[in-house]
């Protein structure tokens, strides 16, 4: 699906700026429209007897964010990006980045801003994004220049939610000529069922890999693992350096609710070394 809007939240700090440059890199491969939005926000702090911020600080911090936006709709530009906005909200950052966003758009964003500590690790911010978005969200991780995407690893648990994520990455492997990895997890009681559940598996992938192929005519890898699901995918990734995104559903079989991450997908977008797409 091509997004009907690429959605880029900026804090000025590194994380954003690289995830601007993947954001630019994808509109331009898109030709969907890049709006890159900035919330300031002054928490309140509640001090008897004076304000904490004058106004005329509050209005600096507003014209320094405006300057911001303005320089990076210019390096988008400059970078090819044919439609380019900007927007400048107040109030807390994640609640104003979701209420810009449609289900049709694509919001992609750095794993932390200006106060995260490690690029492993979910901001506060970003966290809340993803949980609660109502479109897919793209975690970038600052490991090189952007480039298009060529192998695609796609955790699948056969769900509804799992099916999204394997129509996204069809959609991303026909635009940039990747390879697909088709990864499913047995999570087994007991050994004795194990055979016959890595047929049945096996069998489900073949199945969900030949209407990749078709759609993309791209080479679709098979992968069935045992064990614990958010493991496995982490150490896919890792065992094969060639992986530069793993796209996976919001929740699986188990899921409650389209907005809210399941606990698999959590731990992929928390630890992963690599970009994670949550597709919904």
């Amino acid at each position: 699906m091509t997004p009907r809007k690429i959605l880029c939240p900026i804090d000025f700090s590194a994380g954003a700026r690289y995830a601007q440059r993947v954001a630019t890199r994808i509109a331009n491969e898109s030709g969907a429209p890049l709006v890159l939005v900035h919330a300031w926000y002054v928490p309140p702090i509640p001090i008897v007897g004076e304000l904490v911020l004058p106004g005329d600080s509050i209005q600096a911090l507003v014209d320094d964010a405006q300057r911001g936006l303005t320089d990076a709709i210019t390096d988008a530009k400059r970078a090819g990006v044919e439609t380019v906005t900007s927007e400048l909200v107040a109030g807390p950052p994640a609640e104003r980045i979701l209420e810009q966003a449609t289900p049709r758009d694509l919001i992609v964003m750095g794993t932390h801003g200006r106060t995260g500590l490690s690029r492993f690790l979910l901001g506060s911010v970003a966290e809340r994004v993803v949980r609660s978005a109502r479109c897919s969200v793209l975690v970038t991780r600052d490991i090189g220049e952007p480039q298009p995407y060529r192998h695609l690893l796609v955790p699948v648990d056969f769900s509804e939610s799992s099916r999204r994520a394997v129509d996204e990455a069809g959609d991303i492997a026909s635009r940039s000529d990747a390879t697909v990895t088709l990864l499913h997890v047995l999570e087994l009681p007991t050994a004795s069922f194990i055979q016959d559940a890595d047929e049945r598996a096996t069998a489900m992938l073949d199945d969900w890999a030949e209407l990749v192929e078709q759609k993309t005519r791209t080479r679709v890898t098979r992968i069935v693992k045992t064990g614990a699901p958010a493991q496995q995918v982490l150490g896919v990734a890792i065992d094969d350096p060639s992986i530069d995104l793993i796209v996976l559903g919001s929740h699986g079989r188990m899921g409650l609710s389209r907005l809210l991450l399941g606990s698999v997908a959590e731990k992929v977008v928390r630890h992963a070394s690599r970009p994670v797409l949550i597709a919904r």
